[in-house]
């Protein structure tokens, strides 16, 4: 079994289309899986959806697209209530209420399976909410208190999350943890975009990531003068790919 899953596409759509090109070279796939997080940072959120939808994949729900769920004058934890308000208009107003009744909708996580007790379990941050996250940094017991349920192993084998943004893998009592990172806004240092091939070999699943160049000057351009709210931040952001983002001028296109 070969699956290609992406996550954390954050609404850019040239970062999308050079993934989609690399995985077109890459031969065919059992399941392509998308790990939620698919609009809310970048310019092109309609576009992303409907390039989504096209292709037929599994689509799981990150926390961004819920908050296409929530009420009109609710505002998420964390979130500032007039600048949530007006971020989730301009996408709402976007996107239209199909769409985002999608984003609304999709289901918390999907799960594939090779052959009964190998598992592979998708899901955005954790196995049991759209916040927590899994970061590189986390010990053994730490990720004891977060995957074990009431002190039960988990009926998975595989588990793959998108959510921070950065690129990883590791064993866990035996079990592969794999971050596919971002399509659209890594975090660890590259600005490239990111997916993963999680392949089944008969004995154990196994992770591959790939790195995917694209015209990100031309991103940062439509983040910056597109009228997104927030553009600069954004950019800031998809042009340090760090979550402690240095302030440094923003290219312009002519």
């Amino acid at each position: 079994m070969r699956i290609a899953l992406l996550s954390d596409i954050h609404g850019n759509l040239m970062a999308l289309d050079a993934v989609l090109a690399d995985m077109a070279l890459r031969g065919s796939f059992d399941h392509v899986i998308v790990a939620g997080d698919l609009v809310w940072a970048g310019p092109w959120p309609a576009e992303v959806v409907d390039r989504i939808r096209m292709l037929g994949a599994r689509v799981i729900q990150g926390n961004t697209d819920a908050f296409f769920g929530v009420a009109r004058d609710e505002t998420p934890p964390g979130k500032r209530e007039g600048r949530f308000a007006e971020h989730l208009a301009w996408m709402r107003e976007r996107l239209g209420p199909e769409r985002s009744a999608f984003l609304a909708g999709l289901p918390f996580s999907y799960r594939a399976s090779p052959v009964e007790g190998q598992d592979l379990l998708v899901v955005h941050a954790n196995p049991f909410d759209l916040e927590r996250d899994l970061r590189p940094s986390l010990t053994d017991d730490e990720l004891d208190s977060l995957l074990l349920e009431d002190g039960h192993e988990p009926d998975w084998q595989a588990l793959a999350f998108g959510h921070i943004h950065i690129p990883y893998q590791r064993r866990w009592r035996g079990r592969l943890l794999a971050d596919v990172a971002s399509v659209g806004l890594p975090m660890d240092g590259d600005p490239r975009a990111v997916y993963a091939i999680l392949t089944w070999n008969g004995e154990d699943w196994n992770v591959e990531h790939h790195r995917v160049p694209y015209n990100i000057p031309e991103v940062l351009h439509k983040m910056l003068y597109g009228g997104l709210p927030r553009g600069k931040h954004f950019a800031e952001r998809l042009r340090s790919s760090a979550y402690q983002a240095v302030l440094q001028p923003m290219p312009v296109l002519e």
